[in-house]
């Protein structure tokens, strides 16, 4: 239950990240996309904690809904273990590899 639940309160985070996002991305100014801009913005802490939240909730709220996919549609077992094992796999390396960009 909890993990269905999850993914919903991920998908409200997601929307909403995704609003705020393009408000002030592309509705606040141009000036928002140069360089010297986007490395002011990533070294102020809320800027990181809004983009660990994005990553966690968009990497669990996607590979819950691609684990939901394989437990209905995929028929073999040794099929099933093998896609449940790159759904546990590849989202940790891809939180992995966005916190050393978020953080570093």
């Amino acid at each position: 239950m909890w993990s269905w639940l999850l993914h919903r309160i991920t998908g409200v985070i997601l929307v909403l990240g995704l609003l705020y996002h393009f408000i002030f991305m592309h509705f606040m100014g141009h000036d928002n996309y140069s360089y010297e801009a986007v490395m002011q913005r990533l070294r102020e802490p809320s800027w990181k904690i809004f983009n660990l939240v994005f990553l966690f909730s968009a990497l669990y709220h996607g590979f819950y809904g691609l684990n939901g996919l394989i437990t209905e549609y995929v028929k073999g077992e040794s099929f099933k273990k093998f896609f449940k094992l790159i759904i546990l796999i590849l989202p940790l390396a891809l939180a992995i590899f966005g916190i050393k960009i978020v953080l570093f």
